[in-house]
């Protein structure tokens, strides 16, 4: 990707960086290259998605099928998703760097080789309440 037609000015004022700062990030071919690709506005059309696969015992009541969308991997959008337990999102940070990391190397992030998530409850037997387990996947916007 050559730096032709990405508009640094644009960027650095979308990002809040001094002029340092945006040195800094030029100054880095690998992340020049992941810039200019999430930047591209087919990232901002890919959803991150969490899903509900089972469910035993769970006190906020998530069950299969409840979802949260999160835009460009990052953004959670509240009118697509259901409610959901913060208890339960406590890995969604690494699924987010793994969709992030295989977009920005030019990888297929709907591609993830260990995408199942565990909630943060141990289940009853273990002293906790209940456990659920999740899925993450990602899909364009035109499939949703």
């Amino acid at each position: 990707m050559s730096g032709k037609g990405f508009d640094w000015k644009a960027y650095q004022r979308q990002m809040g960086y001094s002029d340092d700062e945006l040195q800094m990030v030029k100054s880095d071919l690998r992340r020049v290259k992941a810039t200019k690709r999430m930047a591209l506005p087919e990232w901002q059309k890919k959803y991150l998605i969490i899903e509900v696969v089972s469910s035993e015992g769970c006190p906020a009541h998530m069950k299969p099928g409840d979802r949260l969308f999160f835009k460009a991997s990052t953004v959670m959008e509240p009118a697509k998703s259901d409610p959901w337990c913060v208890l339960a999102m406590n890995n969604f940070d690494m699924m987010a760097a793994v969709v992030h990391d295989k977009w920005a190397s030019g990888l297929d992030p709907a591609d993830m080789d260990f995408s199942y998530l565990p909630c943060v409850d141990c289940g009853v037997e273990n002293g906790g309440w209940g456990r659920v387990v999740m899925k993450a996947y990602v899909k364009d916007e035109s499939e949703l």
